[in-house]
């Protein structure tokens, strides 16, 4: 209608409206286009992120990552070195988001800086290095290595985060490894991860980030830790299918405790007799998963009476594995051992009836006698 207007109006302005917004009328055939880019002002944040980092002479691949949080558009990242110039034997990757220090030396000790702009504004996160001489007549150790758990659930497409606690004398060499074979930071799938490095109490921690992980990225994970008087490894599974469950025996009753973050969807349990090689598929049973089992965290737990799957008076070797919609998870690492007894009723009934057998032939042998 002649002299009309229309309002489009976006209430809460996000980076994700900016667009192309056309206007248009059917009769007589017209539109206008509207170009909305939404301008963000840059967040950085520096990892690790104590605020100081206190490091070793002789430290091996520390590394210090700066993050943009936020910004649009995208930002670019600048490192620099308060009242210095950045020491040219610290490298840069991950188009410059990453300082990586080969091997700490005096000189490394200061503050950085990580800086970012746009259009929108700029911003700066800062970290300083202290680093430690080595003692006189420092006693040498062999390397250690942790981690707090051999198997980690994640959600894909999300980051996960892993790590590894050490120590060592001479101070000791970090490397990843991905199924065996060490992390190639340039592979497709490994191109949004990041490791990082930090020194607490007595000993060092260092962190592995997987950016938006990926089933190809579900596997085992070694944080391996070398010096020259040896080298130990520490391996955590990473899957975003279900974990191998934690079982325990209550009698005829078998729980567990299995660790994902996506809903699971069935439970199967498998026996054998003692005797047996194989878990057979007819001897595998669908176990439906309870609305109870879980409490909205990554743990799922269940009961069963196993007298409802096993005959009594045979020994058994049980197993159990869980699946979600990824697939399904790892049995659990060592099969349990099961024997069900018959009930005392039974077993007394059974001999009473035995024994009065046993008085009316021994009454009829008299007889006969």
């Amino acid at each position: 209608m002649e002299g009309s207007t229309s309002v489009f109006t976006i209430k809460r302005v996000e980076p994700i409206n900016s667009a192309n917004y056309s206007c248009a009328l059917a009769e007589p055939e017209v539109s206008v286009t509207f170009v909305i880019k939404v301008q963000v002002k840059p967040l950085v944040l520096i990892s690790p992120d104590t605020g100081v980092y206190h490091a070793r002479v002789g430290e091996k691949n520390l590394v210090i990552t700066c993050h943009v949080k936020e910004g649009n558009p995208k930002p670019g990242v600048v490192w620099t070195k308060q009242a210095a110039k950045l020491p040219e034997d610290i490298k840069k990757d991950h188009e410059g988001a990453r300082l990586v220090f080969p091997e700490v030396k005096k000189h490394h000790a200061g503050k950085y800086n990580c800086l970012t702009e746009n259009v929108a504004g700029m911003d700066r996160a800062t970290i300083e290095i202290h680093v430690a001489e080595p003692l006189q007549g420092e006693r040498e150790e062999k390397p250690w290595v942790k981690n707090e758990d051999t198997f980690i659930p994640v959600r894909k497409n999300q980051n996960a985060s892993f790590w590894c606690t050490y120590d060592g004398t001479p101070v000791p060499q970090v490397e990843w490894l991905f199924n065996g074979y060490k992390i190639n930071f340039n592979d497709e799938k490994f191109k949004k991860t990041s490791e990082t490095a930090q020194r607490l109490n007595g000993y060092s921690k260092s962190t592995l980030t997987v950016g938006d992980i990926t089933e190809e990225a579900f596997g085992d994970y070694a944080c391996r830790i070398s010096n020259k008087l040896g080298s130990v490894i520490a391996v955590v599974h990473v899957s975003g299918r279900p974990g191998p469950p934690q079982l325990s025996l209550d009698d005829s009753e078998l729980s567990w405790t299995v660790r994902a973050f996506d809903k699971i969807l069935e439970y199967q349990l498998c026996h054998r007799l003692e005797n047996a090689d194989h878990f057979l598929p007819e001897n595998c049973n669908s176990v439906r998963v309870k609305k109870s089992d879980n409490n909205g965290d990554d743990k799922w737990t269940h009961t069963i009476d196993l007298q409802s799957y096993l005959e009594q008076g045979q020994k058994y070797h049980v197993q159990l594995k869980a699946r979600n919609a990824l697939g399904w998870g790892s049995m659990a690492k060592d099969a349990i051992n099961v024997e069900l007894r018959r009930p005392e009723k039974e077993e007394t009934k059974s001999t009473t009836i035995i024994s009065c057998i046993s008085s009316v032939l021994v009454a009829l042998l008299v007889a006969l006698l």
